[in-house]
């Protein structure tokens, strides 16, 4: 299913040459643009987040010990 949004010109035309130089259809180059936007939104509000716990000594504190913990597992390689 398909349906038709409004761009402007100067956004048309950009997608219309990202189209031509990547060989993908513009359909497709926006899903990718609203994928990679949420994924950037997703990751702003994450570190936002990670901010605020830094300012919560009660909360960050079992946060980077759960942190310590997982990183000496990375580094075993005995299994």
């Amino acid at each position: 299913m398909s349906t038709t949004i409004r761009v402007s010109i100067p956004t048309r035309d950009r997608f219309a040459l990202l189209a031509e130089a990547t060989g993908r259809p513009m359909t497709q180059l926006l899903d990718e643009a609203a994928d990679a936007l949420e994924r950037k939104l997703f990751f702003e509000q994450l570190n936002k987040r990670y901010d605020e716990l830094r300012g919560e000594p009660d909360t960050w504190v079992p946060v980077e010990t759960e942190r310590q913990v997982e990183s000496g597992a990375v580094g075993d390689r005995s299994s």
